[in-house]
């Protein structure tokens, strides 16, 4: 599965980023996910938040047991809901929002460089997680 993602804060939007996996997770642990919020600035966002999969053709958000939820266009999640370009996600109220920009079946396990200094990777030798850092705007 392949999905592409768009970070929206403050009515901005930052460059998207792409990630490839059968599972794409979701969360603050940096040896668990692959797209990772930092604690600081999301502390509404759990270790282990949420997970994207693909099942029976169809693309799926699954909130993995966090504290403060996981929205889809608004709604809270309750059991995997499907997705589609265009979804807004948000990780806890107030939380990151994330837009999906993209949505495809490539198995591709190769998650691509960062292109802004701001996401850091984890240095390891299986897949690389992406970390957002700091991105709140101090009127919130």
């Amino acid at each position: 599965m392949k999905i592409a993602l768009l970070e929206i804060s403050a009515g901005q939007t930052y460059p998207e980023r792409e990630f490839s996996a059968e599972v794409i997770k979701v969360g603050r642990d940096p040896l668990a996910c692959h797209l990772i919020f930092d604690q600081a600035d999301w502390p509404m966002v759990s270790r282990r938040h949420a997970e994207f999969r693909r099942r029976d053709g169809r693309f799926l958000l699954a909130d993995t047991g966090s504290s403060f939820g996981t929205f889809v266009d608004g709604e809270r999640v309750v059991d995997p809901c499907e997705i589609r370009v265009g979804t807004q996600i948000q990780f806890g109220p107030g939380g990151p929002l994330l837009r999906v920009t993209e949505l495809s079946e490539s198995t591709s396990t190769q998650t691509p460089q960062p292109a802004e200094s701001s996401l850091r990777r984890r240095p390891a030798e299986r897949e690389q997680p992406v970390t957002i850092e700091t991105r709140r705007d101090s009127k919130n």
